[in-house]
């Protein structure tokens, strides 16, 4: 069942904060956040899904310029942060790109993520996201949020679509 919902996938849509963060935020004295901890695992796993002819977007509740950057860095294809309402974004993001949402995947941590969620065909959260969140998913990833969780979910979308083993032949010397 999982397989199926997720060889269904052609974009990826991710929440930020709780998802590629740690969910922790760092302010300096000046209420400043001069920091961003991302995983170098989901950010490969961006460049793979790329590869494979996965859109990723990132729909995030909170503006930072930590997540800008990054995202900017990873060539990620849409951006949108400080919306509040998830899903009337996601729709928008779906009818633009012609998309059933069916053929997409959402991946959040929190109540603010399940509006987005209701809609596509495959709910994902990070094993540490609220437990609220993860009765409600398709599936919970081993991996915590900004460990690699995304990059969990991007391997499992691409093995699903048999696109993962053709991706990795090309680091072998054969």
């Amino acid at each position: 069942m999982i397989e199926i919902k997720a060889s269904k996938v052609k974009v990826i849509v991710t929440d930020v904060d709780g998802v590629l963060t740690d969910g922790f935020i760092t302010i300096d004295e000046n209420g400043k956040e001069p920091f961003g901890k991302f995983s170098i695992y989901d950010g490969f796993g961006i460049v793979m899904a790329h590869a494979c002819g996965i859109k990723i977007v990132v729909i995030s509740g909170r503006q930072s310029k930590c997540t800008e950057v990054r995202c900017k860095t990873l060539g990620i294809d849409e951006v949108y942060t400080g919306v509040i309402n998830k899903s009337e974004k996601l729709k928008e993001i779906a009818h633009r790109l012609s998309l059933s949402l069916d053929e997409m995947a959402y991946m959040g941590d929190d109540l603010i993520d399940l509006g987005a969620m209701s809609l596509v065909g495959f709910k994902v959260a990070p094993k540490n996201a609220v437990q609220t969140v993860k009765d409600y998913v398709d599936y919970v990833t081993e991996a915590r949020s900004g460990d690699g969780a995304l990059r969990e979910l991007i391997d499992l979308v691409l093995k699903s679509r048999g696109l993962y083993d053709e991706y990795v032949k090309q680091f072998f010397n054969l």
